[in-house]
């Protein structure tokens, strides 16, 4: 983040502003997913969450600095808090405990080598062009296509438990005396 804002013309302390604010967009991405997980359908959160990464890379894409950049960073950061939440939720309720061990290391380890590609692509399209415009782009529809496909998803195949109502506190008195 810093290199890319730096490139788009923001000054060191603006890029070093942006990794914090990725980082703080992080923690809440995290959090706040794992607490909207349990409320929400998670590919409808996960297109929440796509979508709004997309529009922090298409900020960039199209050059923003200063407090756009920022708030891009911010909505990028939020994205991908949320990423590793949704990927374990999913996995589990739409592929069951059973193999929970075997689909998650499939899916996390596709999370991890995307993201390990990203970080290459971005500095061979850098390299190759001197601007981050073109990955940057390729990014953009790549998050666009991941929403997308995540509103492909239906109800979930192992839905969630209910919890068991506490006992009613008259009737443990009730059994403690007895």
């Amino acid at each position: 983040m810093p290199a890319l804002l730096t490139d788009r013309g923001a000054s060191a302390q603006g890029g070093a502003v942006a990794s914090a604010i990725v980082g703080v967009a992080v923690l809440i991405g995290r959090v706040g997913t794992g607490y909207l997980l349990d409320r929400f359908l998670a590919s409808r959160l996960a297109m929440i969450l796509f979508g709004g990464a997309s529009v922090g890379i298409a900020l960039l894409w199209v050059g923003s600095a200063g407090k756009v950049g920022l708030f891009a960073a911010f909505l990028i950061g939020l994205g991908m808090g949320g990423e590793g939440d949704i990927i374990a939720y999913s996995v589990s309720r739409y592929f069951g405990l059973r193999a929970f061990g075997t689909a998650y290391s499939y899916a996390f380890g596709a999370f991890v080598l995307g993201g390990a590609a990203g970080v290459f692509l971005m500095g061979a399209g850098f390299d190759s062009t001197h601007s981050y415009t073109l990955p940057l782009g390729a990014f953009f529809f790549a998050m666009l296509i991941a929403a997308g496909l995540m509103s492909r998803l239906g109800p979930y195949l192992y839905a969630p438990r209910r919890a068991e109502p506490a006992p009613a506190v008259a009737n443990a008195g009730a059994a403690i005396q007895a």
